[in-house]
């Protein structure tokens, strides 16, 4: 396989940077219920008997008896529950990419994985720990250039961790290690159970832009010690998320239409914030 050649890019003057607010958001979508249909049964029509022959005094017809209108027994509707997305189904068996962590060929450039005042990579394990060093900022390490649409997850870790410690990635990146900065959409889960998309539009000056603010979802597992999957995938404008394999959300936005993806860490409050990749892998949807 073609060695991947990675690239460090963090937020702030050209290599780091601070989060903006968080504000949650969280939001429901109600589900209409059908109310089942009346079927009545039509009352008989009353008669006039026949007076008999040779009497002297009319007899009074006797009303007929009414015959009950049956009661009508509701049947209740269910409710669809959605399936997971089950991504070997959908593409195939086999991805244009697998990463098992057990080693750092998509990771490490000439000089190793990066280890400095911001951020680390180690390897340990059959994982890959990312660190985000400084409290508030977003960081990443890009890898080489992935296809313009495609579906790509991570099964992640969360080791420990409080409220918004994130982790997740950036996606359609710069195409090239050259020039200052970078760009992308980023794609975070946090540590109390939220998710978060932003467009990264510059590092110099920092300007990003809140496309989702911070939502909560149950399919996402909260706390420290847990094990999440995030899953994005990318086709044209249309952008699309995933939470334990289940859809959480849809946005259309076509202010980037490729690049490469990278791993991203926001160290949160206090910093020092580590998460385990255990594995990675993308389908080309192009």
């Amino acid at each position: 396989m073609k060695k991947l050649l990675p690239l460090l890019a963090c937020a702030g003057l050209l290599v780091s940077g601070c989060a903006l607010p968080f504000v949650p958001a969280p939001s429901a979508t109600a589900t209409a219920t059908l109310e089942p249909t009346a079927s009545f049964t039509p009352s008989p029509t009353a008669t006039e008997t026949p007076l008999p022959t040779n009497t002297p005094e009319p007899t009074e017809p006797v009303p007929p008896t009414e015959t009950p209108i049956p009661s009508e027994t509701p049947t209740a509707t269910a409710t669809a529950t959605p399936l997971p997305f089950d991504a070997r189904a959908e593409y195939g068996n086999t991805p244009t990419l697998y990463d098992s962590m057990d080693d750092d060929r998509y990771w490490a450039d000439s000089s190793g994985l990066p280890n400095d005042n911001l951020m680390r990579l180690a390897l340990g394990g059959g994982h890959l720990h990312m660190t985000g060093k400084q409290p508030g900022f977003d960081t990443w390490w890009f890898t080489a250039p992935t296809p313009n649409d495609l579906f790509l997850q991570m099964t992640v870790k969360t080791d420990n961790c409080s409220g918004k410690q994130a982790y997740g990635f950036i996606v359609r990146g710069p195409q090239s290690s050259g020039g200052a900065g970078a760009h992308g959409y980023i794609f975070a889960f946090a540590c109390d159970g939220t998710y978060r998309l932003d467009r990264l539009e510059s590092t110099s000056p920092y300007v990003k832009t809140e496309l989702i603010g911070w939502t909560e979802r149950d399919h996402i597992r909260r706390g420290s010690q847990e094990t999440n999957i995030i899953g994005i995938r990318l086709v044209g404008d249309v952008i699309t998320l995933y939470a334990n394999e289940f859809e959480i959300d849809e946005i259309e936005d076509g202010h980037f239409s490729g690049g490469r993806f990278g791993l991203y860490v926001n160290g949160g409050t206090p910093g020092d914030y580590t998460y385990r990749i255990d594995d990675l892998w993308y389908w080309r949807l192009d």
